[in-house]
């Protein structure tokens, strides 16, 4: 795989953590509350902890790609379970994945979109 395809994967997944978690700090309120209701204990801490999990994840795409894919798969698998458990049972609440920007219900396309970006993942870390 050419490193260019690596470089530009792991590019457009850093903006995508930093944006998700950029979204989700400049709101803490609206943050907990979203972590609140989709079930998640300890909101307070989460609303925090998780966004800036993302932007450490952001950054280490950008510093070593290599490091930084296999993170970012984690923490896309780790999302991706919990759309799907939500998903399957029927509760749609929103995610808040990208903060107020995102409070639409649940669908199947959020798991397309974090398959997508699962793949962006792996093609960074094999770069």
């Amino acid at each position: 795989m050419p490193d260019s395809v690596a470089a530009v994967a792991a590019v457009l997944l850093a903006g995508t953590f930093t944006c998700a978690a950029y979204l989700k700090l400049r709101d803490l309120q609206t943050t907990r509350q979203l972590v609140a209701d989709f079930g998640l204990p300890n909101p307070r801490l989460l609303a925090v902890i998780v966004p800036v999990a993302e932007l450490g994840t952001a950054l280490l795409l950008i510093v070593d790609r290599r490091t930084g894919g296999p993170c970012a798969v984690a923490m896309l698998v780790a999302f991706t379970t919990l759309i799907a458990g939500r998903l399957a049972t029927g509760r749609l609440d929103s995610c808040g994945c990208f903060g107020t920007w995102s409070l639409r219900p649940l669908s199947w396309r959020d798991l397309v979109r974090n398959v997508v970006l699962t793949v962006f993942g792996v093609l960074a870390a094999l770069g």
